[in-house]
C-alpha cells in the first residue's frame, strides 16, 4: 500500500509532494504569486509587470494546476505558512 495525500494529509509525504510541485513554478509565476500575496488584483499585476491581464490569469491557473490546490487562497495560505515567498 502506498502513501497518498488523501489518506495522510499531514504526513511528511504530503509536505514533500507540495514542495516538489511548488518548485515547478516558473519565475513569472512566482512574481505573480508574490504580488497576489501582497493584495494586488490580476489587473494591477498586469500593469506592474507589463503583461496582459489574461496572461496573469493564465499564470494563476497554471500555478493552481501545478501545485494541485483548488483555489488561490489555498496556494497563498500554504506559501505563507511555509515561508516560501516573501
Amino acid at each position: 500500500m502506498s502513501l497518498s495525500s488523501e489518506r495522510f494529509p499531514d504526513s511528511r509525504y504530503y509536505y514533500f509532494q507540495k514542495m516538489v510541485l511548488f518548485m515547478e513554478l516558473s519565475r513569472s509565476e512566482l512574481k505573480v504569486l508574490d504580488l497576489v500575496m501582497k493584495g494586488f488584483t490580476s489587473e494591477m499585476i498586469g500593469r506592474k509587470l507589463n503583461i496582459a491581464k489574461s496572461t496573469v490569469q493564465t499564470h494563476r491557473r497554471n500555478m493552481l494546476r501545478k501545485t494541485r490546490f483548488n483555489n488561490t487562497q489555498q496556494l497563498v495560505g500554504w506559501a505563507v505558512r511555509e515561508g516560501l515567498v516573501k
